[in-house]
């Protein structure tokens, strides 16, 4: 069985940007910095994770990431970690196989063999994860700053985003389906305190879910 890796394009990197980005806002958070597991994260460098950007950080990360390669092939009944022992009977048709091998193994493949996971319970859309971290650093950093204060700083970085992956998408770097999600705040909207408290409870949670090694992992309020 051959093996090597497979670097990821453009979009598959991003759940590791953001999964970066909360990490090293931990790093750099008084109420999260003693919180984050040093030992889980020790192929990260975690004094690099803390000044630089993750595209110069991810070039000699990168391996973190990737998954494997494999090819399929009759076992001699030695597993490797990396694959399921399936016995056949000798007596199947190669169509009575292709019926029931679906079912056999189904919820047991499709599985990274990456070092580093991304952990969700639902369809992961990336912009909100940016939108509650970003919500999150604004209160703190300007603490006497209003809900609804926080509300139109999140606005403008939503705009300021959004422009910039249309670009991208422009210059052919990214494609336009990245586009979906990234619907701006209602300005419009009622309740907007309420809807950024949530939002900065969500970073919180998820905050904490990285300090543990998981991204994003169940961040819901409910």
């Amino acid at each position: 069985m051959f093996v090597w890796n497979m670097k990821l394009s453009f979009g598959e990197r991003q759940p590791f940007r953001i999964w970066y980005q909360y990490l090293q806002t931990c790093l750099n958070d008084n109420d999260f910095k003693d919180k984050v597991n040093k030992n889980f994260y020790k192929d990260w460098h975690l004094n690099s994770v803390k000044t630089q950007k993750f595209d110069t950080w991810y070039k000699t990360h990168e391996h973190l990431f990737t998954d494997t390669n494999t090819t399929m092939k009759i076992s001699s009944g030695v597993k490797s970690n990396s694959s399921i022992l399936v016995e056949i009977p000798i007596n199947y048709s190669v169509t009575k196989v292709q019926r029931e091998i679906g079912k056999l193994l189904n919820n047991k493949l499709n599985q990274s063999l990456s070092k580093f996971r991304i952990t969700s319970n639902r369809p992961l859309i990336l912009p909100p994860f940016d939108y509650f971290l970003y919500a999150y650093k604004t209160k703190r950093d300007n603490s006497n700053f209003t809900l609804e204060e926080v509300w139109k700083k999140v606005d403008e970085h939503i705009k300021r985003r959004q422009a910039k992956v249309k670009k991208l998408v422009a210059q052919g770097k990214l494609r336009g389906r990245f586009l979906m999600g990234q619907v701006p705040y209602d300005k419009n909207a009622r309740n907007k305190a309420v809807i950024i408290n949530r939002n900065i409870k969500k970073a919180k949670n998820i905050l904490t879910n990285v300090c543990k090694g998981v991204f994003p992992g169940n961040y819901s309020l409910d």
